[in-house]
């Protein structure tokens, strides 16, 4: 009997669930509606395909330029520079070269003459006995000396002249305590924030551009030198 009753029941189980199943399926109408199919004129297809933003399979061109040449150069040179010992002090002869050339043509034209280095000429007669004056500041009439420099053309000599003056007018002044052992720079130091201090500052400059650079300097270059001393003067005696 319980044999019965089980077989009964599993016979009824796949009858239940196709039962279920058929009751959930939804039936749809065909669809109708009709479709429309859009097509493109050949002349647009052909105008679209020319424009640079749709050549995407084109490899672009590269637009080297003059300019794009010269970095690459000069990047490639950097490289070279920084890659190679003997290409670094190379680059650093040529750069204190420049450096050099610049600074003496700076030179030349603050003193307004064409400078001429002379370290194979002698230092004359004249230039030795001027030193053996500097110890006698006081008494000697540089103006005279001046005068017999410039009819000479010793326009070197005439700068030095012009300095020793200034020197002799800053003690005479009392601006400055004039002593043979002290320097040219001990005198700026006395002079502090005198009016004149500029410009004695610069005839210093000159001075030792000729005294100890031994610079060639002509007429143009002295007459730099003179204005410089005439302003010098005025404020010395202000």
């Amino acid at each position: 009997m319980i044999r019965r009753l089980l077989f009964i029941f599993l016979f009824l189980i796949p009858a239940a669930a196709t039962a279920q199943d058929s009751s959930t399926v939804q039936h749809f109408e065909p669809d109708s509606s009709k479709v429309y199919v859009r097509t493109v004129e050949p002349s647009t297809l052909d105008s679209l395909t020319n424009e640079d933003v749709f050549a995407y399979n084109e490899e672009a061109e590269n637009p080297e330029t003059l300019w794009s040449r010269i970095q690459r150069w000069f990047i490639q040179l950097l490289q070279w520079i920084f890659s190679s010992p003997w290409a670094s002090i190379t680059v650093r002869v040529i750069f204190f070269a420049i450096f050099g050339a610049i600074l003496f043509a700076l030179i030349n034209h603050m003193l307004g003459g064409n400078l001429t280095s002379s370290f194979s000429r002698k230092k004359t007669g004249q230039s030795l006995a001027m030193n053996i004056r500097e110890s006698e500041l006081s008494k000697t009439n540089y103006e005279e000396m001046l005068q017999a420099a410039l009819a000479e053309s010793r326009y070197r000599d005439a700068v030095r002249i012009l300095y020793l003056k200034a020197l002799q007018q800053l003690n005479e002044n009392e601006l400055i305590s004039w002593k043979p052992d002290k320097t040219n720079h001990d005198y700026l130091r006395e002079l502090g924030s005198h009016p004149a201090g500029n410009y004695f500052n610069k005839l210093t400059t000159y001075y030792e551009y000729v005294e100890y650079g031994d610079f060639n300097i002509e007429q143009a270059g002295y007459e730099t030198v003179e204005s410089v001393y005439q302003q010098f003067k005025n404020q010395a005696h202000a």
